[in-house]
């Protein structure tokens, strides 16, 4: 294949360029113009031929030996003229022959020249080919490693899926439990609400019945001093009685006036007797009354007291189970503050 001009130029300049640049003078060698061109070998090998051929060619006249029509034109010129022209023609194949001899010497510079090029770029080649075999070792590994690194991200994917659908569920869960907690935060406000309003009833049915104690014992002491006036009546009677048996039969007369209102006194008293007899029992049976109404009502006050607080301890108890759920979740998080359950009643 024919060298390219454009080639056979680049090759020049770059001879040209490094045999300027040496300080010797000696013509540059075939991988230094290689590298410096860019070239291929065998492209820098055909054009330096050239180009040393260049360096050495002289321009020398053509000298022939006098032909044989100027013999008789030449012989009047003398025989220095042709000594000299043979001398000239000896010069000029020693010229030729040393040219030769230069030229031969830079076909054996180049060709050792060549061969040394290319047993570098074999070994360049040969260190090429190495890091080839380990860069795609290196691949074979890499790809492996790839392979590897996808089914860890297959498998993080699936194990993120599971926890995404865990934590879906844990949230839901959670939603649920929030929605019973909050079921249960009513009825406890309900059962705080039925608690208070029953202890306040029993609280007003105790103050009622302590009014009627009060009242019905002011009612006591009023029929004992009743008792205690007639009784003290009954005495003066009998003191009179007993008096006027001492008298004499004038006095029998009175004496039976006065035993008839004795016993009429005799008989108010058994009668108002009777009747604060029957006050006290209504008084006992009203007190008996109160006492069961009042013992209905603590009753009824200490069962919400107790519903209120079993309310008060399922709502811990999930709200407990509510933040594990919520840390098992979101482990890196911080934990929610545990609500207050409200005070037991």
């Amino acid at each position: 294949m024919a060298l390219s001009q454009d080639i056979k130029e680049r090759i020049f300049a770059a001879a040209d360029a490094l045999h300027a640049a040496s300080e010797t003078g000696e013509f540059p060698s075939v991988e230094a113009v290689r590298q410096e061109s860019r070239a291929g070998m065998n492209n820098v090998v055909e054009a330096m031929k050239e180009w040393r051929q260049n360096q050495r060619k002289q321009v020398q006249a053509v000298r022939e030996p006098l032909p044989v029509e100027l013999h008789g034109v030449v012989q009047s010129m003398g025989q220095s003229l042709w000594e000299t022209a043979q001398q000239l023609a000896n010069e000029s194949l020693d010229a030729a022959k040393v040219a030769f001899e230069a030229e031969k010497s830079d076909l054996i510079q180049l060709s050792a020249e060549q061969s040394e090029a290319y047993e570098k770029q074999a070994a360049e080649l040969e260190t090429a080919q190495a890091r080839i075999a380990d860069l795609e070792r290196q691949a074979t590994a890499a790809t492996v490693a790839a392979q590897a690194t996808a089914q860890e991200l297959e498998a993080t994917r699936s194990a993120r899926l599971a926890a995404e659908q865990a934590a879906a569920l844990a949230n839901q869960k959670a939603e649920e439990i929030e929605r019973r907690a909050a079921e249960l935060r009513a009825e406890l406000t309900h059962a705080h609400t039925e608690a208070e309003a029953a202890a306040t009833a029993a609280k007003a049915t105790a103050d009622s019945l302590r009014a009627d104690a009060d009242r019905l014992r002011t009612e006591r002491d009023k029929a004992q001093q009743r008792h205690e006036l007639v009784e003290a009546e009954g005495v003066k009677l009998a003191a009179s009685l007993a008096a006027a048996q001492g008298e004499t039969m004038k006095a029998q007369a009175a004496l039976a006036g006065l035993t008839a209102k004795t016993e009429a006194a005799e008989q108010a008293h058994q009668e108002q007797r009777k009747q604060a007899a029957a006050e006290a029992h209504r008084a006992a049976e009203r007190m008996t009354k109160a006492q069961a109404e009042r013992d209905d009502a603590t009753k009824a006050a200490t069962e919400a007291r107790e519903r209120a607080a079993g309310l008060a301890g399922q709502l811990q108890a999930m709200q407990e189970q509510n933040a594990a759920l919520l840390a098992a979740i979101k482990p890196q998080a911080e934990p929610r503050p545990k609500k207050t359950p409200p005070a037991k009643a």
